[in-house]
């Protein structure tokens, strides 16, 4: 979990914020309970939200 939330940093600084957010809720869906409260942190909860729902 560590190397995603590195590149959403990297992501972050190079201000490529669709880019964070990609990398951000690929990470929540499979990330534990502990590591979704971090990723949270950065995506917020309208994105934590979006990571949780199913995708076609």
């Amino acid at each position: 979990m560590r190397i995603y939330i590195r590149h959403m940093r990297r992501a972050i600084t190079a201000q490529d914020f669709d880019g964070a957010a990609r990398i951000g809720i690929a990470a929540y869906r499979i990330a534990n309970t502990s590591e979704r409260r971090v990723l949270e942190t950065y995506l917020g909860p309208n994105a934590a939200h979006e990571a949780g729902r199913d995708r076609d």
